[in-house]
């Protein structure tokens, strides 16, 4: 299977829960997490839709030789996802993109 990444390498910022604590659309978005687990999440936008950092899974390159390089992923299905890495080492920027096959 032949696995296609796109992204165009910018990094992104990540916001702390507790600055969107009172954005209902996002909060809605995330409504089962507790008022507690939601300040104390991060999260980032990425094409018009907010990601909890906590939602990506572990990408471990033994295991996914195709996600080399990156951090995290969040499957949409079975053939796609997003993928994350961190951009820096205060975890305050993240680039993203894309996965399919």
């Amino acid at each position: 299977m032949t696995l296609t990444i796109k992204t165009n390498n910018k990094p992104r910022q990540t916001v702390p829960g507790f600055v969107l604590f009172n954005n209902q659309a996002v909060r809605s978005q995330f409504d089962f997490l507790t008022d507690e687990e939601f300040r104390d999440e991060s999260f980032v936008k990425y094409h018009g839709w907010w990601y909890s950092m906590g939602d990506f899974l572990c990408v471990s390159n033994k295991y996914d030789p195709d996600f080399k390089g990156w951090d995290g992923y969040h499957s949409d299905s079975y053939f796609s996802g997003v993928l994350m890495k961190w951009a820096d080492e205060s975890g305050e920027e993240v680039i993203m993109g894309r996965y399919y096959s």
